[in-house]
């Protein structure tokens, strides 16, 4: 059996916090027009400041992307079909509610 790289697995480990799981679903529900990091925050039940630091995991991971228009930040997920595999996995596994 072939051994995972640790690059397949990432997916997996940034969706075990729940956070950022909400992130990546409302990410991945929004499409390629990403959403708000305001809007983000308010769905994962961060303040802004908290959840930059969800934010700063996602960027550094390259699993989203940042995008400023103005004075309004908004991110887009840019590992669609990663975190897709995950949370079907996770999902039908059960690990997932």
């Amino acid at each position: 059996m072939e051994t995972p790289q640790p690059n397949a697995l990432l997916p997996y480990a940034l969706l075990a916090v729940p956070a950022r799981l909400a992130i990546c679903r409302a990410l991945l529900e929004a499409g390629e027009h990403g959403l708000p990091a305001a809007e983000l925050a308010a769905i994962a039940g961060l303040t802004l400041p908290r959840a930059t630091h969800c934010f700063r995991e996602l960027l550094q991971a390259d699993v989203v992307a940042v995008t400023v228009h103005g004075r309004q930040v908004s991110y887009v997920l840019k590992a669609r079909h990663a975190v897709r595999e995950a949370l079907d996995y996770l999902g039908s596994s059960g690990l997932l509610s």
